[in-house]
């Protein structure tokens, strides 16, 4: 198993009500930022868990019914928050990115997606299969989250399935997940299949980040206090997700881990005190 090196970042945000992310939040806008982990690998280079959100995505969202997506989550994107200004922090061009594991394809994940020429993707099967099936089809794609027109003209040809990695056994202190695919055959990089809220949500399991084991989880749940408080989203927020049961199942599991594993940084993607804690420790 080899170690890697985690950076969260932060990509632009969202303001929603917070209530809609944990049940007894307020009635009251709050930001969401979207995060996405850049990770080095000792043999792999720089790749990245999601992209966050990108100039693309005002682009996409020009146009009715598109538009409508913008208007539901306004959103904020600074200069220094753009993923390509952050990645100059690292002494990194898009370019240098050879791996952009897609967690999911909603637009504030994938935004970014355009701007690395040189990098596969990985994603689950079935939700490559889902999201292809939205092509042409505007008004569902928007009302899901969905944008098709963030993608790369060439996507389906450089995307390959987490599913064809070599499945491997999770550590038992992470019941009731249980096996994941090992990305890169080296047990650095797991994915967890995180269900219920897409068709195919892929979770990233660190064993080892630069000496810490980290659960990258996406939009499994919104909030690292309310997942350990048992506080899932809101009824209304529950009919964004795919499959709501299912995703009840995957956010329960998450809460047990939370709970009884506090060595272990569980890190939803919306999440500013999950960001907060992983980057400055508090």
């Amino acid at each position: 198993m080899s170690t890697v090196e985690l950076h969260l970042l932060r990509v632009g945000a969202c303001r929603h009500l917070e209530c809609m992310a944990a049940r007894g939040g307020r009635w009251s806008a709050v930001e969401f930022p979207a995060l996405c982990g850049l990770i080095r690998h000792p043999k792999r280079g720089w790749l990245l868990y999601d992209t966050g959100y990108a100039g693309h995505f005002f682009t996409a969202t020009d146009t009715w019914p598109e538009r409508l997506y913008r208007a539901a989550l306004p959103v904020e994107l600074p200069e220094a928050e753009v993923l390509r200004t952050q990645l100059v922090g690292f002494g990194l061009t898009p370019a240098d990115i050879g791996t952009v594991i897609v967690s999911h394809y909603h637009g504030d994940h994938i935004a970014g997606l355009r701007d690395f020429p040189n990098a596969r993707f990985i994603a689950l099967q079935a939700d490559t299969n889902r999201f292809a099936a939205l092509a042409g089809k505007r008004w569902r794609a928007t009302l899901g989250g969905h944008l098709p027109d963030l993608l790369p003209n060439d996507y389906f040809h450089r995307v390959v399935a987490a599913d064809r990695a070599p499945k491997r056994n999770l550590p038992g202190w992470l019941h009731p997940f249980e096996t994941g695919h090992d990305l890169f055959g080296d047990g650095s990089l797991i994915g967890v299949p995180l269900p219920g809220h897409s068709h195919g949500q892929l979770g990233l399991f660190v064993p080892d980040a630069a000496g810490r084991p980290v659960f990258l989880v996406a939009d499994a749940c919104w909030s690292l206090p309310a997942l350990r408080d048992a506080r899932p989203p809101a009824f209304p927020a529950l009919l964004v997700n795919a499959e709501r049961r299912r995703y009840l199942d995957t956010f329960r599991g998450l809460t047990s881990i939370a709970r009884r594993e506090t060595a272990v940084a569980v890190l939803p993607s919306h999440c500013r005190i999950a960001w907060r804690e992983f980057t400055h420790g508090a």
